[in-house]
């Protein structure tokens, strides 16, 4: 009977290792998340003058598969893949629209631009409003974007000038190389404002 005690702990010491292997396995499968954000030129210049033409950019939707936290791939044709190690710092739609915000500010200087919602008083002559259908790493290696966007003059335009831009940019990175992918869909958003801008009608 006096050995008793010695049995009992002899006997928990199984159990107290497999919890501890447990724990130690689990610390070690489990990582930080990485959190990313698009990036683009500087902040929009403030010295349009008041007579320079008034553009407004929105609203700017993204679909709902995009719609999350994690940055999202594509993993075959039929098959999307989410990443919960590296996610998006702020809402993707809010960090596009600035980002895209951004780059029309450079590609049409001394122009006046407000983002959606504006104030009456702040009525765009042009308004461009983008829907996003694609923005991830496509199956074969890529960063494709693809977008509809519409561009209305003034708020009565019954019949705005619908477009569409498709792009496909390489990923100069290995597939779990997140800083690459970000890099490469900055690039392409910064390709899409080049695109509108281009194409948007004259004064």
């Amino acid at each position: 009977m006096k050995f008793e005690p010695h049995r009992r702990r002899r006997a928990w010491l199984p159990t107290l290792l497999c919890v501890g292997i447990a724990v130690l396995a689990g610390c070690a499968r489990t990582q930080p998340a990485r959190y990313y954000l698009l990036s683009g030129p500087p902040e929009l210049a403030t010295d349009a003058p008041a007579t320079a033409r008034r553009i407004g950019l929105g609203p700017v939707r993204l679909p709902e598969y995009l719609d999350r936290p994690q940055i999202v791939s594509q993993a075959s044709p039929t098959r999307l893949q989410l990443s919960n190690a590296h996610r998006w710092a702020e809402p993707l739609a809010q960090s596009f629209a600035r980002t895209l915000l951004a780059n029309l500010g450079q590609a049409l200087p001394g122009t006046q631009l407000v983002a959606w919602p504006w104030r009456a008083a702040q009525q765009p002559a042009l308004q461009i409003a983008v829907d996003v259908q694609r923005f991830e790493r496509a199956a074969d290696g890529s960063m494709v974007l693809g977008a509809r966007w519409s561009v209305q003059r003034g708020a009565t335009d019954s019949n705005p000038l619908l477009h569409s831009t498709s792009l496909s940019l390489p990923i100069a990175g290995a597939a779990d190389d997140y800083d690459a992918l970000v890099a490469a869909a900055s690039a392409a958003v910064a390709a899409l404002a080049r695109d509108i801008a281009a194409r948007l009608p004259p004064e």
